[in-house]
């Protein structure tokens, strides 16, 4: 008894941590690109998802699909990690969300860091809805590899634009669009310098966020261990499992363990031996007439053909007096 509970314990123990190293893998290793609201270390941005969850009033969810199933109505919708010379890209995207009055929020990396082989080569400028971006590179050789540190500097084009702090904001349509630069929203820089007002103001009025992760490369994947992973049905699931591995290890594993005092082929009725395993493995009184007969029938290929043919009862009554009558009715030859 306490050997299958035990076994079960541990059993669920590790399948549980079996889930928790496959969680682990998903949302802490690199499986998921940096900047991704899936990924929980430094490089992530899933304390500014899970934080903005737990705010009263506030929707926010992860869009993995098409740029133009993006519904056009207002809150912020966050495109991060954005080169500079792929917005063009999001043009037609970003101008259809803030017409509908949505706060379009593009990151674009403060500092870019590239080691390649072959000579110094000139970055480009980048212009995107009356924004221009320049760059400021600076690096050096490292054996034949060259090291090159680029910055991004804002130069606005057009007068509709407004510089802040490391961003710079315009009115579109309904809504608004925002260019911000830096890594001020990964999970690593909100642990050393939390700053809410920033956020407030970076995200507008709108209570509803959405984290582009289509931008990021990163595709939802279908299939029933998606389906368990979103409803949370990742413990029922286990439980379920577990449950049937004991019920089929039990149907495989006899009531009688194999010991030196058990039923022989010499002595099929078994006589007190049997009768005493039987109470050690703490058989219910009501199922033991069951029992024997559950034995009798698995041992039956081992048994006399007249033997085969005794009538067992009826599994009501005594069990004690039952049990007897099995006794005698294997015990002793009919007559010729």
């Amino acid at each position: 008894m306490w050997a299958r509970v035990a076994l079960g314990l541990l059993a669920a123990g590790f399948g549980w941590a079996i889930l928790d190293l496959a969680g682990a893998a998903y949302e802490r290793g690199d499986v998921y690109p940096k900047w991704s609201s899936l990924r929980a270390d430094a490089d992530g941005t899933k304390l500014l998802h899970d934080s903005l969850r737990k705010l009263r009033g506030w929707r926010v969810e992860r869009h993995f699909g098409q740029d133009a199933k993006l519904p056009a109505e207002p809150g912020a919708v966050l495109f991060l990690h954005q080169d500079p010379g792929s917005l063009k890209n999001l043009t037609k995207a970003a101008e259809r969300l803030a017409a509908g009055g949505a706060r379009v929020v593009v990151g674009v990396p403060g500092r870019r860091v590239s080691l390649r082989k072959g000579p110094k080569t000139e970055t480009d400028t980048h212009e995107w809805l009356g924004i221009r971006f320049e760059p400021q590179s600076s690096g050096e050789y490292i054996g034949q590899r060259y090291l090159e540190t680029t910055n991004w500097q804002y130069v606005v084009k057009d007068t509709a634009w407004k510089l802040g702090d490391r961003y710079a904001e315009r009115r579109l349509g309904k809504g608004s669009l925002v260019v911000l630069s830096g890594e001020e929203l990964l999970s690593g820089a909100l642990r050393e310098k939390p700053n809410g007002p920033r956020l407030l103001l970076l995200l507008g009025p709108g209570r509803r966020v959405t984290f582009v992760e289509s931008a990021l490369g990163v595709a939802e994947r279908g299939g029933i261990v998606s389906l368990i992973r979103r409803a949370g049905w990742g413990p029922a699931v286990l439980l379920l499992l577990v449950a049937t591995a004991l019920y089929l290890w039990r149907s495989l594993v006899p009531v009688l363990p194999e010991r030196a005092d058990a039923v022989t082929r010499a002595e099929p009725g078994g006589g007190a031996a049997a009768m005493a395993q039987l109470l050690r493995k703490h058989v219910a009184p009501g199922e033991l007439l069951a029992t024997c007969q559950a034995e009798w029938k698995r041992a039956a290929g081992l048994l006399p053909r007249w033997q085969r043919r005794q009538e067992l009862p009826d599994g009501t009554g005594d069990p004690v007096v039952a049990y007897r009558r099995m006794q005698e009715s294997v015990r002793e030859k009919p007559s010729l």
